[in-house]
C-alpha cells in the first residue's frame, strides 16, 4: 500500500510539472479545479478513486500559488440519487490514508470504516482530507510539528513560562514557512470549508451529507453555516461547535466528579473525607505553598535524578494518560484515582518518573491544529466565561496552546456571528459521551437545542471515542446509524434510536501496591 501511495505521488507530481510547463513547484500550477485521479479499490468493499484537486493556496489574494487537497470518492455500490456522505477527520491534523482504510475494513468490529461501508451501500462515499496534510498525498505540504523548548530539570512547570516558550517555538516555525514560501493565511477553518465546496462543485453533487467526530463536527457546522442550503443531513459525534474551540476546564471538572461517583458507587476504593477531588484540591494547594523536590527513577534505565514538581506539573498530568492507557480511553479514567490517591498520599514517584522521562524532551505541536483552530479562535462573551469558571482555579489555563499562540498566528479569524449558534432545520443525529475529557457533554446537550430536527445519543461512561464503546455494548449501534442515512425523512428513524446507551460501570485499579511507579518501570 506504501508502494502504491508513493508511486501515485510521483505520476501526480509528473503531472503537475508538465500541466504546469514550470520546473519548480513553488510558481502557480495547473488551472484551478483540476482533479488529479487514480483508480483506488478495496477488495469488493470500497471501489473508487484517490483525487487530488486543485485549489488556490490563499482565495483572498489574487495570484496565490496554488496547492492540492486529497480525497478519496466511492460510487455507491447501488445507485439512489442521494447525496454523497462526505467523512471529515478530526485534529485538526489527522488524516485518513489509504492504509488506514484497508486496515479498517479488514477489522470484524465496529471502526469508522464499517460506517463507510454500510453507508456506501446507497450513497457516494466522500473522505476529505484538510489542506497541507503532509500525511497524504500532495503538493505543498505543511511540516507537520512544531517544537517547544523543554523546561529546567530542577524547577517546577509553570504555565506562564510554557506559554512564553511556545510562543517563541511557534514564531520560529513560522519563520520556518516563510523562508519555505508558504501562504500561511489560507490555512484557516473557511478555506477548508471552501474546499469541500470546491469538490462538491466539481462532481456535480446539489447537496452533500456530513459525518465527523471531534474537529470533524466542527468543520461539518462551519460548512453548514456557510452553506446551510448544500447540507442534506448530518451525523456528529463529539460534537464541537464554533465557538468551543478553547476548553471549559468546568466541563472537564464535571468529568472527574463523574469518575469521583462510580468510585463511590463502587463502595471498593476508601476514600479521604474531602473526596477524590477534595484530594485533587489539597495536593495542589500544598505544592502552590511549597514545591517540592523529589530524588526519582527514570522509568526504563533505572537512573536516579532529582526533580522539582509544582502544582502545574499536578495540574497538567491530570489529564494526560495514565500508565499504558491511551488517551480517550476508559482505561485511563480507571487509573485515574489511583494516581490521585497517591499524590494525595505524597507518593510522587511516578509523577517523578514522567517528568523525568519528559522534561528533558522537546515537546511537539501540530502546525495545522495550531493554524485551522486559532482562526476559528472564540468570542470575547465566551472567553470571559471560561476565564470566570471556579474549576479553572484547580486546572489552571487548559488553553495554554491557544493563548500563547493566538496573538501571533497568521490566520485570520473568524466573526462572532460566523461563531454564534442559530437554528438550522438540518436534520442531524449527535453521539456524545458523559466522561468525554477533550468535548464535555455539555457541548452537544447545548447545540442540541438549535435543532429541533436533531436527535442525542447519549453515551452513559463514553469517552471521546463514545462510538467505539457504544458499538461494544448494542450491536445494532451500526444499524441505527445506517436507519439515520437511509430514511427519506430522518426524523423518521429517531423513534427507532436510543436516546441513551449505558456502558458498564467503570473498573478501578485498587489503592495500595503494586503502585503506578512500580508497574511503570516492570
Amino acid at each position: 500500500m506504501l508502494e502504491q501511495s508513493a508511486r501515485f505521488t510521483f505520476i501526480l507530481l509528473i503531472a503537475w510539472i508538465f500541466s504546469n510547463n514550470s520546473v519548480t513547484l513553488a510558481q502557480t500550477a495547473s488551472a484551478v479545479g483540476t482533479l488529479l485521479t487514480q483508480p483506488r479499490q478495496f477488495g469488493d468493499q470500497l471501489r473508487g478513486e484517490e483525487a487530488l484537486i486543485v485549489v488556490p493556496e490563499n482565495r483572498t489574494v489574487a495570484g496565490s500559488r496554488n496547492i492540492t487537497v486529497h480525497y478519496f470518492r466511492f460510487p455507491a455500490r447501488k445507485p439512489s440519487g442521494k447525496p454523497p456522505v462526505f467523512f471529515l477527520p478530526g485534529g485538526p491534523g489527522e488524516a485518513i490514508t489509504a492504509a488506514q482504510i484497508s486496515e479498517g475494513l479488514q477489522q470484524k468490529r465496529y471502526t469508522k470504516y464499517a460506517e463507510m461501508r454500510a453507508f456506501n451501500a446507497n450513497r457516494d462515499i466522500v473522505i476529505v482530507n484538510q489542506r497541507g496534510n503532509s500525511h497524504v498525498p500532495g503538493i505543498q505540504n505543511l511540516p507537520r510539528m512544531w517544537f517547544v523548548q523543554p523546561g529546567k530539570r530542577l524547577e517546577p512547570l509553570s504555565f506562564d513560562q510554557r506559554g512564553q516558550r511556545m510562543s517563541e517555538g511557534f514564531q520560529e516555525s513560522l519563520r520556518i514557512c516563510q523562508n519555505l514560501q508558504f501562504d500561511l493565511k489560507g490555512y484557516d477553518i473557511l478555506h477548508l470549508v471552501d474546499d469541500i465546496e470546491a469538490i462538491r462543485q466539481a462532481h456535480g453533487y446539489e447537496q452533500i451529507a456530513f459525518r465527523g467526530s471531534s474537529f470533524g463536527s466542527q468543520w461539518a457546522l462551519a460548512y453548514l453555516q456557510q452553506y446551510p442550503q448544500r447540507v442534506e443531513r448530518m451525523l456528529l459525534s463529539g460534537v464541537e461547535p464554533l465557538d468551543f474551540t478553547y476548553d471549559s476546564a468546568d466541563g472537564i471538572w464535571h468529568v472527574f466528579q463523574r469518575v469521583e461517583a462510580q468510585v463511590r458507587a463502587s463502595g471498593n476504593i476508601p476514600l479521604p473525607e474531602a473526596g477524590l477531588l477534595g484530594a485533587v484540591k489539597a495536593v495542589i494547594t500544598r505544592l502552590e505553598k511549597q514545591p517540592l523536590r523529589v530524588r526519582g527513577q527514570h522509568p526504563r534505565s533505572r537512573k536516579t535524578t532529582e526533580i522539582a514538581i509544582g502544582a502545574d506539573d499536578v495540574r497538567y498530568y491530570l489529564r494526560q494518560p495514565v500508565l499504558n492507557s491511551r488517551v480517550h480511553s476508559r482505561r485511563m479514567l480507571e487509573l485515574w484515582p489511583k494516581l490521585v490517591l497517591e499524590l494525595y498520599r505524597e507518593d510522587y514517584q511516578y509523577l517523578a518518573a514522567k517528568i523525568i522521562d519528559d522534561r528533558p524532551e522537546l515537546e511537539d505541536y501540530n502546525l495545522l491544529l495550531t493554524l485551522i483552530d486559532n482562526s476559528l479562535g472564540i468570542s470575547d462573551k465566551r472567553l470571559k466565561k471560561l476565564e470566570n469558571e471556579e474549576a479553572r482555579r484547580w486546572l489552571g489555563n487548559i488553553n495554554l496552546l491557544y493563548t500563547a499562540t493566538q496573538a501571533v498566528t497568521p490566520t485570520p479569524t473568524v466573526s462572532d456571528a460566523f461563531r454564534q449558534f442559530k437554528t438550522f432545520e438540518t436534520p442531524v443525529l449527535f453521539i456524545h459521551g458523559t466522561l468525554d475529557l477533550a468535548t464535555p457533554i455539555e457541548n452537544a446537550q447545548e447545540i442540541l437545542t438549535w435543532f429541533p430536527n436533531g436527535h442525542l445519543i447519549t453515551v452513559e461512561g463514553g469517552t471521546h471515542a463514545a462510538n467505539q464503546h457504544a458499538a461494544s455494548v448494542d450491536p445494532r449501534f451500526l444499524n441505527y446509524l445506517t436507519d439515520f442515512f437511509n430514511e427519506a425523512n430522518p426524523k423518521d428513524a429517531f423513534p427507532r434510536i436510543p436516546a441513551r446507551i449505558t456502558l458498564p460501570p467503570l473498573q478501578f485499579q485498587a489503592t495500595g501496591e503494586p503502585s503506578l511507579f512500580s508497574q511503570l518501570i516492570d
